[in-house]
């Protein structure tokens, strides 16, 4: 049976704090699961298995903890909760790394999944507490990756075109290519506006693009509708016969926020058109040459019907 948040609330939700005992889950898994507390409530997973396990760092929200039991020579190793606010991304951090490490023909091969995706859970959990990304992010991230997959399909080289997704390490514009430079934004099938979020958005010396990406919820039987961890499985499989763009992908995935959670195949999206504006020195913009030297930062918006002179038909 497949392990589920759900499902791991209920079991931890019966343990009680001062029996300071553990419960042991899934026991169709190549690995010995238990649940339980370490101290009076702080939530703790442990995984008991043969083989030797290396040293892992505990991170900010994570207690890890591993040791050689002297009674049967097996290997423990535990993760603990330490923000109780966290309770419910923990449930699925652990149901994640359950179900990740699940398919696999041995314990080694499994250990090495559990630990391997720990880290990935320790690296979102630090520039994200919830572990989610929220709807906004999301959007921002789909409309970011529909435009990729655009531009992988028109260019000859799939690694130039990964290369160039510029805002997934940070950078003030989303895709930075020899060609220009591009920003896109997610907005609804109805938005008449968009927001800019800082000086240095649109602020670049060479001509560049909007994009605008109409993207909405939508029912998960719509025809057309797509799934975040679905336009990711595309883009990889695009990727497929280039080992170092589909690495370096992941890698900006990552960077960005993103796992392959089952949360993120569960919602259905549409995109229901794109728009097109060009960005040159008549385009409508505030930037650190045109706005007082005592405005440090803003955050503006632009009519998308008033920039009609700029779009690309």
């Amino acid at each position: 049976m497949k392990t589920t948040p759900e499902l791991l609330e209920k079991q931890w939700n019966s343990i009680s704090f001062t029996d300071g005992g553990f419960l042991q889950i899934d026991t169709q898994h190549p690995l010995e699961w238990h649940i339980g507390y370490q101290s009076i409530s702080q939530r703790t997973l442990l995984l008991v298995c043969d083989t030797e396990i290396g040293a892992v760092e505990s991170s900010k929200s994570m207690i890890i903890s591993r040791r050689r039991r002297e009674t049967d020579n097996r290997w423990t190793l535990s993760f603990e909760l330490l923000r109780n606010e966290q309770q419910g991304v923990f449930a699925i951090l652990c149901c994640d790394i359950i179900e990740h490490s699940r398919s696999v023909a041995s314990e080694a091969e499994a250990l090495k999944l559990v630990i391997s995706r720990y880290k990935q859970w320790s690296k979102l959990l630090e520039s994200q507490r919830s572990g989610l990304m929220d709807e906004n992010r999301r959007k921002g991230l789909l409309g970011e990756l529909l435009f990729l997959e655009e531009r992988i399909a028109a260019s000859k080289s799939v690694l130039d075109a990964v290369q160039g997704w510029s805002g997934a390490d940070g950078a003030d514009q989303d895709f930075m290519y020899a060609d220009g430079w591009i920003e896109v934004k997610s907005v609804g099938a109805s938005a008449v506006s968009i927001s800019i979020s800082s000086l240095q958005q649109l602020d670049c010396a060479d001509e560049g693009e909007l994009v605008i990406k109409r993207i909405d919820k939508v029912a998960p039987d719509r025809a057309g509708s797509f799934s975040l961890n679905e336009v990711v499985c595309r883009i990889s499989e695009d990727l497929i016969g280039n080992a170092e763009a589909l690495d370096l992908f992941r890698s900006k995935l990552n960077a960005y926020g993103y796992i392959d959670l089952q949360e993120y195949s569960e919602q259905k999206y549409y995109c229901s058109g794109t728009q097109r504006y060009r960005v040159d020195e008549s385009f409508p913009k505030l930037t650190t040459a045109n706005v007082p030297t005592q405005i440090a930062s803003l955050h503006y918006e632009l009519s998308l019907p008033a920039l009609a002179d700029w779009e690309r038909k």
